[in-house]
């Protein structure tokens, strides 16, 4: 099996509150009378990367919406239990969703670049927060292009249109915008599946360097990816989180039958 590094085992059980990134207590939620998420209970370590896997509908993308609060842009959405980062509940009513959203980042499966030059997109949630100084947005591009390894690429095309660039020249812009607000946290949803294999090799070894500066979220049901890039992976399956553990573990010893299944493709 390719490693893209080497991985650190840590007891997810026992994980001390200073190494973990994102606990969640009997999460649930809801979406009307359609419960998609069902009692998630699980505990995300700092500066690891945890893929989400299962088949289509099972909740994954939900799950990793709850830890930026997208969900609720969604009408009768409803959510109970807790989330804490930070040592905060972000699903308390008091929560400041604005500067939630700057700290746990979040990538979609197809680029979303907005109509605008490639300077622009980085440095636009940084305008959103206020700030102006000429200096400061062009230290923060340069060092967010260079951490998404897109720097030398675009350096000197910097305003010129973002629709001008490839696909994965659009994603890897799409992570520079989000890395310019220090995220501690950066969500990823289906990051590669419109890409092509080179480009999906890329973003793999982006991810791989990305651990270093904060903690990775990653949905896929690309099962191959799961196993290269993952230090952890959680199994759900009809809005249950059925297996969790370190990917290597997963992916060759699951404990449960049903993660075994799935894995081996009996059914998915």
């Amino acid at each position: 099996m390719l490693k893209l590094f080497e991985r650190e085992q840590l007891n997810l059980a026992k994980l001390p509150e200073e190494q973990t990134a994102i606990e969640v207590r009997d999460l649930c939620l809801r979406f009307g009378d359609k419960h998609v998420l069902h009692n998630i209970t699980m505990r995300i370590p700092k500066h690891r990367i945890t893929a989400l896997i299962g088949q289509s509908g099972c909740g994954k993308s939900t799950l990793i919406s709850c830890f930026n609060r997208m969900n609720d842009l969604i009408d009768n959405s409803v959510t109970e239990g807790e989330i804490i980062i930070d040592g905060r509940n972000i699903n308390r009513k008091k929560e400041n969703l604005s500067v939630l959203r700057s700290q746990v980042g979040m990538v979609f499966q197809r680029p979303n670049p907005f109509p605008m030059s490639i300077y622009d997109n980085v440095c636009y949630g940084l305008r959103l927060q206020g700030i102006k100084q000429r200096r400061q947005l062009d230290d923060a591009v340069e060092r967010a292009l260079i951490e998404a390894a897109l720097w030398d690429e675009v350096k000197d095309r910097l305003f010129e249109s973002a629709t001008t660039l490839s696909g994965g020249q659009q994603q890897r812009l799409v992570i520079a915008r989000a890395l310019a607000l220090k995220p501690s946290i950066l969500l990823l949803d289906e990051p590669t599946s419109a890409l092509d294999p080179l480009t999906t090799l890329i973003i793999e070894e982006l991810m791989a360097d990305l651990k270093k500066r904060c903690t990775i979220v990653i949905v896929t049901h690309n099962m191959q990816q799961a196993s290269r890039v993952s230090d952890y992976t959680a199994f759900l399956h009809q809005g249950e989180l059925v297996e969790y553990s370190d990917s290597d573990t997963l992916f060759t010893l699951p404990e449960k039958k049903q993660t075994e299944d799935y894995i081996t493709g009996r059914y998915g």
